[in-house]
Order: C-alpha cells, then sequence, then structure tokens
C-alpha cells in the first residue's frame, strides 16, 4: 500500500507529546525522521498482510508510544529519529489493530497468547487447567481496559518484540495462578450452610424443620457445580470475612473486577440452588425463589461487608 511520506510525517508531528514536540526544531533531520517513518510503515504491511491500519493513525501512534517524554541517555537527550528508528514499528502496528478490533488481528493474537502460555506453562509445570484458564484471562488483559488499568497492548511501545512482551506477561499470570492455586481453599460445606442457614435464624427455622435434608442436599449439588475459583471467593467472602480489596490482591486484579466476580458467584449459586429446589422439592415456585432470596440476602450482607476499602 503506497503511502504519503509527507502526510505519514505530519500525522507523526500531531501525535508527539508537547514536551518531544518543543524538542525538535531547525536541527531536526526530517529526511532522516522520514525514511524512518516509511520503513516501518513498508515492514509493517509486508509483516502484516490482511490487516490494516490507516497511515495516519499508525504514525500517531508511533508518536504517542514511542516519545511520550524526551528521550534520555547516559549521554544526554537522544534523537526523536533515533528513538523512532529503534522501534518495533511493525509489532505497534499489530498492537494497534488489535485494539482497534481488526479479527484478523486479533485472531493471530489469540495463537501467539496460545503459544506463549503453552512454552511457559511447561517451563513452569504449569497444570492444563491452568494454562487454559489463563487464555482468555491474557487476552484480557492485553485487550481490555479496566479502572486503574489500561489494555497491555494499548500501552506497548515497541522497545522490545511484541512476541517476548506477551511472553512475559503470560509467565506472570501463570505465576500467579500456580501461587493462587496453592492458597486457594475449598468451601467447607458444613460451615457454608451455617453462614446462609443459620440454626438461631428464626426466619429460616421453618427450612431446618421441614427442609433440612431436601435444602441441604440441593446447597450440596448446587456448589458442587461451582467452578474452583467461585467456590473459593465465596469462601473467603462468607467464612473467612476477607474484603474485596484482599480478593483482588490475590488474584491481582484490580477491586472492582473481583467485586464483579463475587456477584457473579453469587448469580450462578442462586441459579444453581434454584434449580436443585425445584427438582428435588414439589413447592410452589415462589417458594422457591423465596428460598433462593434467603440464601442470597445472606451472600449480599457479606459481600456489602467486602466491598469497604482496606484501611491503610
Amino acid at each position: 500500500m503506497a503511502v504519503d511520506p509527507g502526510a505519514l510525517y505530519r500525522s507523526f508531528l500531531a501525535g508527539l507529546a508537547e514536551p518531544v514536540r518543543r524538542q525538535l526544531g531547525p536541527a531536526t533531520d526530517e529526511a532522516s525522521l522520514n525514511a524512518a517513518l516509511v520503513a516501518h510503515w513498508v515492514a509493517a504491511i509486508a509483516a502484516w498482510p490482511g490487516i490494516a491500519v490507516a497511515p495516519d493513525r499508525f504514525a500517531r501512534e508511533l508518536a504517542r508510544r514511542t516519545t511520550t517524554t524526551p528521550p534520555a541517555t547516559p549521554h544526554g537527550t537522544e534523537s526523536v529519529t533515533a528513538v523512532v528508528a529503534a522501534a518495533r514499528g511493525g509489532d505497534i502496528y499489530f498492537a494497534i489493530a488489535c485494539c482497534d478490533g481488526d479479527a484478523t488481528a486479533i485472531a493471530r493474537l489469540d495463537e501467539l497468547v496460545a503459544t506463549e502460555l503453552d512454552r511457559a506453562g511447561r517451563k513452569l509445570r504449569a497444570a492444563a487447567e491452568q494454562i487454559a484458564e489463563l487464555r482468555g484471562e491474557l487476552a484480557r488483559l492485553l485487550l481490555v481496559d479496566e479502572p486503574g488499568r489500561t489494555a497491555g497492548l494499548r500501552e506497548f511501545a515497541g522497545r522490545g518484540e511484541l512476541r517476548g512482551y506477551v511472553r512475559v506477561m503470560a509467565t506472570r499470570a501463570l505465576i500467579r495462578a500456580i501461587n493462587r492455586g496453592r492458597r486457594e481453599l475449598a468451601i467447607d460445606d458444613d460451615a457454608f450452610f451455617d453462614r446462609v442457614l443459620p440454626p438461631d435464624d428464626p426466619e429460616l427455622g421453618y427450612l431446618r424443620t421441614r427442609y433440612r435434608a431436601t435444602v441441604d442436599a440441593a446447597l450440596r449439588a448446587a456448589l458442587a457445580q461451582l467452578d474452583d475459583r467461585d467456590r473459593a471467593l465465596l469462601r473467603y467472602q462468607l467464612i473467612d470475612g476477607w474484603s474485596i480489596d484482599r480478593v483482588g490482591k490475590l488474584y491481582g486484579v484490580h477491586r472492582a473486577t473481583a467485586a464483579r466476580w463475587l456477584a457473579d458467584a453469587r448469580d450462578v449459586l442462586g441459579a444453581a440452588i434454584r434449580a436443585e429446589l425445584s427438582r428435588r422439592l414439589q413447592i410452589a415456585a415462589d417458594e422457591v425463589d423465596s428460598i433462593v432470596r434467603l440464601v442470597q440476602s445472606r451472600v449480599d450482607l457479606s459481600l456489602d461487608r467486602l466491598l469497604v476499602p482496606d484501611r491503610p
């Protein structure tokens, strides 16, 4: 794809941070900078056939990612041209396409993530289920902005190759998962029942006397349907009384993400309880829903306490 070097250069200048733009002056070798930009563009087009990024967007993002502040070296200020020329322009091009939702680029990224997770998993001797679970999590870390965290590919500056960048993220994610797996404890069913169906609660007394065996069996069956993370989250919430900040720190996610996971675990549990009770008890649907609401209200009360931030 042909590109106008002048337009590429103007777009690059428009994308520069103001401190860097002030650094440019008459001494700037415009021809060399132009040549570096065109070289990156040509290499990116050749490296990623079928993946489209507009020239002006590429040039602006190249400026934003590589020169956010005046680049410094031990011997003084390095020229913008040198910094841009040394960047991995083709990998930045690919990262831009992924962030823009290009289907071909995202498919290639998925392949890259799988390859690097498998490689890191073999070195770390991770379990197959840990590797499989992290594939979606790593894609989220690379592509999705969250409160307090920018998507990894949006911040990729091209100082090293993209494959190495993904490899580092995959390794770190696996180490967190392995350490988390060592600390995750399965929820104790009896302790869970005592929290959500306390024996001294008059509101729930009729459940214990009239439906005790059936309700306990339904709760056990519902808990068995939860995955390990949801069971662990419920344990931390209901039995250990952890704060949302502590849960987020354990899983390496923002507290808003941890809160969403806890709410999702509560909803999954409620749906499973409803299905199990409907199957086991010959009672009206509204009475089943009443039982489910009572159980979920206990979970919600604990969740409300967890949402209070930790004190420094």
